[in-house]
C-alpha cells in the first residue's frame, strides 16, 4: 500500500503522523511525506519595487520556508523509520493541493493522509478548504485524520506496535461500499479492535394512505434484504476482528444519521466508499462525502475503488 503522508509541522498534522504511527496498515506499507513550500507571493509589480536589500530579504525568506520544510520532512521520515516502515520524505514548491495531488499520481499512491486543519507558521496549507479539495480531485482514497473536542492525546505505544480502534463502516452493497468493505477486511487490526457496519435507509414521506401501504410493504422486505446483505459483511469482517455488529437505521437524512451512530459509538474511525466520480460527481459529493468528511467529530476515511476509478 503506497500512502502519501502530507504535513505542514501543524499540531494537526503531527496528529496525523501519529494516526499513521498507531494505525494496523498493512505491513509491506511504503510511506512518502511530504511537506509544500509556497514561496512569499509577491506580484511582479511588487519584486521591480524591491531595493537590493529588499530582495535579499525574501530571498532570506524563502530560504528559510524551505529549510523549515528539508528539515522537517526528515524528522518525520525518521519517526516513520523508526517506528519499520520503509519510504521517502520529500519537499516540493508550489500550490499545496496541486503538489498533494501530482505526488499521488507520481507515487501511484492508494491512501493520501491529511490533518483536518492546519495552522503551521511554515506552510499553512491543511486548512479545511484544502482538505476538502484533495478529498474532490484525488483518484485514490483519502484519510483525515481529526482530534475529537476535548480529547486527550493519544498514549504513547512502543514502535512497531499499532492500537485497537473503533471503527464505523458505512455500507449501503454498493460497489464502493464494496471497496471499502474489502480494504477494512484487509487491515490487519489489533485483537481488540472493533468494527460497527451501519447501513441507513432513507426515509420516505408518503401522504396518501394507499400509497402508505404499499410501501410499507416494499419498506419490510427491503429492510431484510438489508440486513442479509449487514450479515454477509459480517463475514467477510471476522477475518479483521471477531468483534464486528451491524445496525440497520432509518432516517430522513443518511449522513447525519451516520455521524450520529458514530458519535454514540465512540467510534475513532470512520469509513464510507466515496461516490464522487462520474456525470453525478459534484451532487454526490456535496451531498454524501463532504457533509461526512466536514462534519465528523473523528478521523474518516473515503475509500475509492481505484480498478473502477482508472
Amino acid at each position: 500500500m503506497n500512502i502519501l503522508i502530507a504535513t505542514d509541522g501543524s499540531e494537526y498534522a503531527s496528529n496525523a503522523l501519529n494516526f499513521v504511527l498507531r494505525f494496523p496498515f498493512p505491513e509491506d506499507s511504503i510511506m512518502t511525506v511530504l511537506s509544500v513550500v509556497a514561496e512569499v507571493p509577491m506580484l511582479p509589480a511588487e519584486l521591480d519595487a524591491l531595493n537590493e536589500a529588499q530582495r535579499e530579504a525574501l530571498h532570506q525568506a524563502n530560504k528559510s520556508l524551505v529549510e523549515d520544510a528539508e528539515e522537517l520532512v526528515a524528522s518525520e521520515g525518521k519517526r516513520l523509520r523508526e517506528d519499520g516502515w520503509s519510504g521517502e520524505a520529500l519537499v516540493r514548491h508550489g500550490n499545496p493541493v496541486d503538489e498533494i495531488l501530482r505526488v499521488a499520481e507520481e507515487i501511484d499512491a492508494d491512501l493520501i493522509v491529511l490533518g483536518s486543519h492546519g495552522i503551521g507558521m511554515a506552510k499553512r496549507f491543511l486548512l479545511g478548504s484544502v482538505s476538502d479539495r484533495v478529498l474532490e480531485y484525488a483518484t485514490c482514497s483519502v484519510l483525515i485524520v481529526k482530534k475529537k473536542p476535548g480529547e486527550a492525546a493519544a498514549a504513547a505505544i512502543a514502535p512497531g506496535t499499532n492500537a485497537p480502534y473503533k471503527i464505523m463502516l458505512a455500507y449501503d452493497n454498493t460497489d464502493v461500499a464494496q471497496a471499502c468493505l474489502n480494504q477494512c477486511a484487509s487491515l490487519p487490526l489489533e485483537d481488540n479492535s472493533e468494527i460497527s457496519v451501519v447501513y441507513v435507509m432513507p426515509l420516505i414521506t408518503a401522504y396518501r394512505q394507499d400509497v402508505r401501504q404499499h410501501i410499507n410493504a416494499i419498506w419490510l422486505q427491503k429492510k431484510q434484504i438489508m440486513q442479509n446483505e449487514l450479515d454477509k459483511a459480517v463475514k467477510k469482517l471476522k477475518w479483521a476482528t471477531p468483534n464486528v455488529t451491524t445496525q440497520l437505521r432509518e432516517a430522513e437524512n443518511v449522513s447525519h444519521e451516520i455521524l450520529t451512530a458514530a458519535e454514540q459509538a465512540g467510534s475513532d474511525l470512520i469509513m464510507f466508499g466515496c461516490k464522487d466520480k462520474g456525470a453525478i460527481r459534484n451532487l454526490l459529493f456535496g451531498s454524501i462525502t463532504r457533509r461526512m468528511a466536514r462534519y465528523a467529530e473523528c478521523t474518516v476515511w473515503a475509500v475509492r475503488n481505484k480498478n473502477r476509478d482508472g
